[in-house]
């Protein structure tokens, strides 16, 4: 028994010492990195941390360098189930490589697929004589410039047709596979209406900020207002159908939660791509490091929570036909609704 117990401090005091002799920025590195998995992630209550930790410490025990400890943060990455975010580990982006959480390309039709070569554009019009339609591409400009340019744009295309007698809106979103997302609110923010339209809410399920229109501005958290300068007057009273499907993702599926909820407005389509949550990023310790992690889910105005995708409605498979609307199954399928819609 004696010596069992002296071969078992044996194993112990090694393990102490081997782990001792991480260097202190590695250490620190990979500490920093576990820490905002376990505090930060919205999937951070599924993983049993204790088990992680522990294998964590097995795979670095040896470790002398930024590389030798990459395959264990990167296994500790998967274990979130994180199919939004990413990892740079020394400059190198590295993403989740489970097949369960890729991008479904089996989901996109030929003429999808077409109309998103052709690059992210704005597509106006009236259909059924009675009908705005406006199409809302992915935007990725950052800049307040960038921001009110583009929602401008959004509300110029809306407003050229929309008249007196217009009775209702489609907003297509089938090519909108996100981006930033205040500037395609505020684009449209005379049809979705004054109000609060959905919250964000962290891995503690503390609500982080609301995102509302106010005197036609759109206000997110404690951000500066954004606004379309120019626009056609209120049409929120007008019913709204928004067409979804497989590309929809990111900011054009917040583009659909803000509209959910709002009276006499349906969401019409295929379910979404399944990256609804919120990414945020930080910096960790050595050259090239950092982590993006989906860091929050969102509620629409009704409390419903949205973590993985949007399911539509009317649920509407294939049949796209993106330049020919007479023959688009969606947008006739958004038709009809509008027509009985009061």
């Amino acid at each position: 028994m004696r010596n069992m117990l002296s071969a078992l401090v044996a194993i112990l005091f090694l393990g102490q010492v081997s782990l001792a002799q991480v260097p202190d920025s590695v250490r620190l590195f990979v500490d920093s990195a576990l820490t905002l998995m376990q505090k930060q992630s919205v999937f951070s209550s599924k993983v049993n941390w204790l088990q992680v930790r522990d294998s964590v410490g097995m795979i670095t025990r040896n470790a002398r360098t930024y590389d030798d400890v990459f395959p264990a943060v990167r296994y500790a990455f998967n274990q979130l189930g994180d199919r939004h975010g990413f990892l740079l580990l020394g400059g190198q982006q590295y993403k989740n490589p489970d097949p369960a959480l890729a991008f479904d390309t089996t989901r996109l039709t030929a003429n999808i697929k077409l109309a998103a070569s052709k690059g992210p554009r704005i597509y106006a019009g009236v259909v059924d004589k009675q009908f705005t339609y406006i199409s809302i591409p992915f935007f990725g400009g950052q800049s307040a410039t960038e921001a009110r340019a583009f929602a401008q744009r959004i509300q110029d295309s809306l407003c050229r047709y929309t008249h007196t007698g217009t009775r209702g809106v489609i907003i297509d979103l089938r090519l909108n596979a996100g981006g930033n997302l205040f500037p395609m609110v505020a684009g449209v923010a005379n049809v979705l209406g004054a109000g609060l339209y959905s919250e964000g809410v962290d891995a503690s399920g503390k609500v982080t900020g609301a995102s509302m229109v106010k005197q036609g501005a759109v206000e997110w958290y404690d951000s500066i207002p954004l606004k379309a300068e120019r626009g056609c007057g209120d049409l929120s009273k007008l019913p709204v159908a928004l067409i979804v499907g497989p590309v929809t993702a990111s900011a054009g599926e917040m583009m659909a939660v803000a509209f959910t909820g709002r009276p006499r407005s349906v969401v019409i389509g295929e379910p979404t791509g399944g990256y609804v949550t919120s990414n945020d990023g930080r910096y960790l310790p050595g050259k090239g490091n950092a982590m993006v992690l989906a860091m929050e889910y969102v509620r629409d105005r009704n409390g419903k929570a949205y973590v993985y995708d949007v399911v539509p409605g009317i649920k509407v498979v294939g049949g796209d036909d993106y330049f020919n609307h007479s023959k688009d199954k969606k947008i006739q399928a958004a038709v009809k609704w509008l027509r009985k819609t009061k």
